[in-house]
């Protein structure tokens, strides 16, 4: 693996936050353009356009005719209330991921007085590598697992479970904190939470248009005249939805590519970091070991939260499965995290 300096990964990240929240909305408003494109090629937005399209051009109910003029004109409509969203959305976001988070885990934070060792050892890898302290949280869990999160200084947090602490000894537990302290200082959890937002929206989007279209096609309807007078509008509103939910899932499977990519490359310079700051690759590599076999957290089902994780449970599942061949291969590209075994391996030759 090709070594990468600290201001450079970090560099990179703050480049790729910027990038993804550029392309988000840049994404969203072009779902939203081929969804006034579907809907004109259905013959439908002579009926949406306010006074109707021009004598001139051809009937709506030709299909395939496109109306470029409307199209354009209900594009430029929706823009501002896409952009809105989008930025209620990150707002929503970056003031609550913290909690959102803490709620999801059950995790509570901890204090000096209530473990010395864990705070001490968090707060003496802080001072030799120059990193903020970050809160610190506890998960009541018998399985062994950590990750970092947050998005700015106040809100860097590294949560432990239980198992974590009581299962590993001071080399390896200083090995784990000292991975998930190299994201904060390179900061992927910020990174992350731009990924987890970005996908996210687009999975809300897929499950809403999804139930609506559901609700509307298995809602009995009466045969009298005003209904029938109203079938065109839900004929309509059921083609927006579908067009909808076909978009947003192209969006949502490659957005969520992006995210696998990402964190696959920032595990790997996350133990490099971690392995360089406690100064014990070996303890990094035996704790990964150790946690592969029990990683817990199996009560959150939250795969948006579980892909922070030092060792993803799921994933790691799959790995013991025994893959081999291009079956594994296939199976690591959709991993948010690399094989175990071959990070293990990494840091033996650290």
């Amino acid at each position: 693996m090709k070594y990468v300096g600290l201001q450079t990964q970090i560099w990179r990240n703050n480049r790729n936050t910027v990038i993804l929240l550029f392309m988000f909305p840049v994404i969203l408003l072009g779902m939203v353009f081929l969804v006034i494109l579907g809907l004109d090629f259905f013959g439908a937005i002579c009926d949406i356009v306010e006074g109707g399209c021009p004598a001139d051009h051809a009937s709506y109910t030709k299909y395939g005719t496109m109306h470029w003029p409307e199209i354009w004109h209900c594009f430029k409509v929706v823009i501002p209330y896409t952009l809105q969203i989008v930025g209620v959305w990150f707002i929503i976001a970056y003031c609550a991921n913290t909690a959102i988070i803490r709620h999801a885990t059950h995790a509570k934070p901890v204090e000096r007085k209530d473990n010395l060792r864990v705070y001490n050892i968090v707060e003496n890898l802080c001072i030799a590598g120059g990193i903020e302290m970050p809160q610190i949280n506890i998960i009541q869990d018998s399985g062994m697992n950590a990750f970092a999160s947050g998005i700015d200084i106040p809100s860097f947090t590294i949560t432990l479970t239980t198992g974590l602490i009581e299962k590993l000894d001071d080399r390896e537990l200083s090995a784990v904190v000292g991975h998930e302290l190299t994201h904060i200082k390179n900061r992927d959890t910020r990174l992350m939470v731009v990924c987890i937002v970005f996908v996210g929206i687009f999975a809300t989007i897929q499950t809403v248009s999804l139930k609506l279209m559901s609700a509307m096609i298995h809602t009995p309807r009466r045969s009298s005249r005003r209904d029938r007078n109203s079938g065109r509008a839900d004929v309509y509103l059921i083609l927006v939805l579908l067009l909808v939910f076909i978009w947003s899932s192209i969006g949502y499977v490659f957005t969520w590519f992006t995210r696998l990519a990402i964190s696959r490359k920032r595990e790997y310079v996350a133990d490099a970091g971690g392995a360089e700051l406690c100064g014990d690759p070996l303890a990094l590599a035996s704790a990964l070991r150790k946690i592969s076999n029990d990683p817990g957290l199996m009560s959150v089902q939250r795969n948006d939260i579980a892909q922070l994780y030092v060792i993803h449970p799921d994933e790691e599942f799959d790995n013991n499965m025994g893959l081999k061949g291009w079956v594994a291969k296939a199976n690591i590209l959709f991993c948010t995290h690399p094989d175990t075994p071959e990070r293990i391996r990494l840091l033996e030759q650290f």
